[in-house]
C-alpha cells in the first residue's frame, strides 16, 4: 500500500529545489530565444554557408535525445575548449546543463521564429517603408509584436517541454527536483521510492498545468487585444 503520510514528506523535501529548476528552464528558455532568433535571422536571409550549417545544426539537435546532447556537451566540451587552450572545468554541472538545454532549444526556436517573420504579410514590410521606417524600426514596432502573437504559443509550450524535460540533468549530477529525490530514494534504501516519486510527479504536473493555465490566459488576452485593435483600424 502507498503510504500517504510519506507522499506528504517527500513533497516538502522536494519542494526547496523547486527555484532551481524553474531557474534552469528560465536560463534555458532565454538562451534558446536569444540564439533562435540569431539562427533564424541567418535563414531568413540566406547568408550563404552559414545558412546551410545552421540547418545541419537544426536537423541534429531535433534528431538527436536530449540526453545524448547532455553528455556531449558535459563531457565533449571542455575537451574540444581545451585543444583551444581554454579551460572550462571550474565551470558548475549546472552551467554546462543550461547551455546543452539552450542549445537544444535554440534550434527549435530558430524555425518557430523563422516561420512566425515568414507569416506576417508582406505588405506590413511593405507599409512600414512606405512611411519611412528603416527595417530594424519596422522589425520592432510592427513586425516583431505580431510574431509574438504567433510564435508565443508554441514557445509556451517548449517552457513547459525545457522544464519536464529538465530531469535529465540529475545525470550530470545537478540536484534538482528529479536529483534530489533519487537522494531521498537512496538514504531510505528504496523503501519510499513509489513514495518519492509519486510527490515529484505531482509537483512537475501541478507546475506544467500552472504554466500551461498562464499561456491560455496569456493568448485569450492578447487575441482579445488584437481584436479590438482590427476593429479600431
Amino acid at each position: 500500500m502507498i503510504n500517504l503520510a510519506e507522499v506528504i514528506d517527500a513533497f516538502w523535501k522536494l519542494l526547496p529545489k523547486l527555484p532551481l529548476t524553474l531557474s534552469f528552464t528560465a536560463l534555458a528558455l532565454a538562451g534558446g530565444i536569444v540564439l533562435g532568433f540569431i539562427l533564424a535571422l541567418i535563414r531568413i536571409f540566406r547568408i550563404p554557408v552559414l545558412s546551410q550549417l545552421i540547418v545541419a545544426y537544426v536537423s541534429f539537435m531535433r534528431c538527436t535525445p536530449g540526453i545524448l546532447q547532455l553528455f556531449l556537451i558535459f563531457y565533449g566540451l571542455p575537451q574540444l575548449l581545451r585543444q583551444a587552450g581554454i579551460d572550462i572545468n571550474s565551470w558548475s554541472n549546472f552551467t554546462f546543463a543550461v547551455i546543452a538545454f539552450g542549445l537544444h532549444c535554440g534550434a527549435v526556436m530558430s524555425e518557430v521564429i523563422r516561420s512566425a517573420y515568414l507569416a506576417v504579410p508582406a505588405s506590413q514590410h511593405e507599409a512600414a517603408s512606405a512611411v519611412g521606417m528603416s527595417y530594424f524600426q519596422a522589425l520592432r514596432r510592427i513586425i516583431v509584436p505580431q510574431m509574438l502573437r504567433i510564435a508565443i504559443p508554441v514557445i509556451g509550450n517548449n517552457a513547459i517541454t525545457i522544464f519536464k524535460e529538465s530531469s535529465l540533468v540529475f545525470t550530470v549530477g545537478v540536484v534538482d527536483l528529479m536529483g534530489q529525490a533519487q537522494i531521498l530514494t537512496q538514504r531510505r534504501y528504496g523503501v519510499t521510492l513509489i513514495e518519492t516519486y509519486l510527490a515529484v510527479s505531482f509537483i512537475y504536473w501541478f507546475c506544467s498545468m500552472l504554466l500551461g493555465r498562464l499561456l491560455a490566459f496569456y493568448q485569450n488576452r492578447s487575441e482579445r487585444k488584437y481584436k479590438i485593435m482590427a476593429r479600431k483600424a
